[in-house]
């Protein structure tokens, strides 16, 4: 029991999911969404660990907007949740999609939670910074940004400054890169049998039969 216990609470801890890119449009308009990324080698169950998103309005106290509790996220790919516009999972090798009717502006943080733990927050809750966070070139206004390559983890603490861990993309209303992860799709694991080998026996005491055999079969 104690081991089963163990077990379950190290591998809650070993996931986690961030957001790995971002797309605001005016207000009223869409797509707003974001994609989420599964940096582990880990597959994540939403049964088993609910991811939630809560969303901050013009710096008031955030609050659920979003629930999944099916499904699973694959280690390196990527989920991405937005209005209806934003489903591009029929082009993609390694995402996913779910539908959620997004009304934030860029004004608004958002708190990612997997198991109930914070996993990744963007911009600064309890805040307001008027029309956008800014800095270094990157805003969150009417634009589409994704996450620096190499960043691999959340910053849980929120941030003011996007371009700490953000680059620009596009403009909010253009999706490119949304449904491929950063640092590309993992790679297809592939096992190849180079030796196959059979053995018949009798069962213990009776002579040789088709019906007392067993097959064994090795490979390398």
């Amino acid at each position: 029991m104690l081991f089963i216990l163990f077990f379950s609470v190290s591998l809650a801890f070993s996931q986690t999911i961030i957001i790995s890119q971002y797309t605001e449009t005016n207000s009223g308009s869409s797509p707003k969404g974001i994609e989420l990324w599964n940096p582990t080698t880990t597959d994540i169950d939403f049964s088993v660990t609910q991811l939630d998103i809560e969303q901050g309005t013009n710096g008031g106290t955030p609050s659920n907007v979003f629930s999944l509790n099916t499904g699973t996220l694959a280690a390196g790919e990527v989920l991405v949740v937005g209005t209806s516009d934003m489903d591009v999972s029929a082009n993609c090798e390694c995402c996913s999609y779910a539908e959620e009717p997004f009304q934030f502006n860029g004004d608004d943080a958002l708190i990612i939670k997997l198991n109930g733990v914070i996993t990744d927050v963007f911009g600064s809750p309890g805040s307001d910074p008027g029309s956008s966070w800014s800095g270094g070139g990157i805003e969150t206004r009417n634009d589409n940004i994704q996450l620096q390559s190499g960043i691999t983890t959340g910053d849980t603490d929120g941030w003011t400054d996007p371009s700490e861990r953000f680059e620009f993309v596009a403009v909010g209303s253009d999706l490119t890169g949304f449904g491929a992860p950063t640092d590309g799709c993992p790679a297809t694991t592939t096992c190849e049998i180079t030796n196959f080998m059979i053995t018949q026996e009798p069962a213990c005491g009776d002579p040789p039969n088709d019906d007392a055999s067993f097959f064994e079969v090795s490979f390398t």
